[in-house]
This record gives C-alpha cells, structure tokens and sequence, in this order.
C-alpha cells in the first residue's frame, strides 16, 4: 500500500512538473518615449510534446493585444494594433516561434503592466512585469533669489516630464564634492499637462553663514523606476556687498538716479 501512494504521488508530480509553465518573461523595465527603436518582450515557456491547444496571449493592463494560435499567424490588437512586427520569430521551435513581441517605437501610451499568459487544452501559466515608458524634461532650470544678507532661496523647475520626477536640491563644496548636504525644502508643486505630462518645481533655503563660498548647488531629476538622472548645477558667491549696506546692484540703481538728479539740476 506504501509502494503505491508513493508511485501515486510520484505520478502527480510528474504531471504538475511537467504541465505548462513560464520559465521566465523579459520585458524592459524603462524605455524611452518615442525614440524610434523597436523593443522585444519575450516569454520563455514549457510544454509536454503532446499537449495541444497551444495559446499564446500578451496582455496590456487587462487588455489582449497580442495573440498567437497555432498553426496561425499572431495578431496585434487593441492598443498595439498595427504596432507590432508579426513576422519576428524568437526561435525556430514551431511551439514557441512566436512567443515574443517585438513593438516598433514604443510610446508613453502603451506603458504598464505587461501579461504573458500560456495556455493548452490542460494547463495554463502566467507572468507579469511592467514596463515604464519615459519622456525626458524638456528643461531643468536652477536659480538663486537673495532676500536679504542672512539667507538665501534656489528654485529648480522641470518642465514636460513623463511620469512624474522626484527634485531635490543639495550643496557641496568644490573640495567635497561626494557629501551632499539637502537643503530645507520651502515650496514644491506638480502639475499635469494635457498631454499628460508634468512640470515639477521645488523652493529651498539656505542661510548664508552655511554656505561657502564657491558652494556647488545642484538640482537632481529622478524618474522613478527608469534609473534616469539629470544634473543642473550652479556655483554660489555672495552677492558683492558695497558701504551703502546693500547689494551692489541695488546700490548701482541709487547712483544711476543720484546722477540723473544731479544732470537734471544743472540743466535747469
């Protein structure tokens, strides 16, 4: 009775083992929008010799838009309709050939999770990744507004970005360059375009006193999920400071008007 519930469950396992399964799927996980570059999502997978009814699904967020029935041609669907390259084969296995979607220049509309689902007339798996389709900034811009000789504010703004970006503004001194030091955070604000889009800006503060002289301050843009990074930097001084206790800007206003005065007095 021992020898057969081991032969019993020896023969199930063979059976699960040996069902479909996804061995593993492949899909970037950051591309860029619009770059004019074909992407490949492969999905690698197991089946019995003698399983039939082999159907081959991708999936978009829930949506087919991908099918392949053998001994048919694969189709593109949905939002990839047209979209896709039917003719790339992933192998020469006439089980799997088709397996693999090779998308022509993916674009921001076509980002999410994608589904590889595998399915015969007995068993069926599946397999999800997500793929992040990224528009870079169209600017990153970093600037200093002085109120006055105690502090000081930098402002970084990020302007048509897809997904939303993460800013942060930190210092640095030239002869330290790796310890960045955040500064306090004033003011952010995300908005959202029409086309979907984001622009980003973020207000910090500094006192004056903690800021050396030839300071590096730096604006950092992440895009969550895509491992892009971009940099703006700008090198701090003071503003030059004149007897007058003011700016030298400020006090080169009052001369300008002192000598208007003065021009205008003696025309008189």
């Amino acid at each position: 009775m021992q020898r057969f519930q081991s032969f019993l469950l020896f023969f199930i396992t063979w059976e699960f083992n040996s069902a479909v399964q996804i061995n593993y799927i492949k899909v970037p996980s950051a591309v860029k929008n619009d770059s004019g570059s074909p992407v490949i999502l492969d999905c690698n997978y197991s089946v019995r010799p003698d399983d039939s009814e082999l159907v081959v699904k991708w999936l978009l967020n829930d949506e087919v838009v991908y099918q392949w029935i053998p001994p048919q041609k694969p189709q593109s669907l949905g939002r990839l309709k047209n979209r896709v390259d039917l003719n790339y084969k992933a192998t020469d296995d006439p089980k799997s050939v088709y397996r693999a979607m090779k998308i022509w220049n993916p674009t921001t509309d076509i980002a999410g999770e994608y589904r590889c689902f595998v399915s015969t007339f007995a068993d069926e798996d599946f397999s999800v990744k997500n793929m992040i389709v990224f528009e870079p900034e169209r600017s990153l811009v970093i600037l200093k507004q002085e109120f006055n000789y105690q502090s000081v504010n930098f402002t970084c703004s990020a302007n048509e970005v897809y997904p939303a970006p993460k800013l942060i503004l930190y210092k640095d001194r030239t002869d330290d360059f790796y310890n960045k030091n955040p500064l306090q955070t004033l003011e952010w604000n995300t908005s959202r375009h029409p086309n979907g889009r984001f622009s980003v800006f973020v207000v910090a503060h500094a006192m004056v006193d903690s800021l050396v002289p030839g300071s590096l301050i730096h604006c950092e843009l992440r895009i969550p999920g895509t491992g892009y990074v971009k940099k703006r930097s700008l090198l701090y001084y003071p503003t030059a400071q004149t007897g007058c206790g003011r700016a030298l800007d400020s006090c080169s206003a009052q001369l300008v008007l002192i000598l208007s005065l003065l021009i205008s007095a003696f025309s008189i």
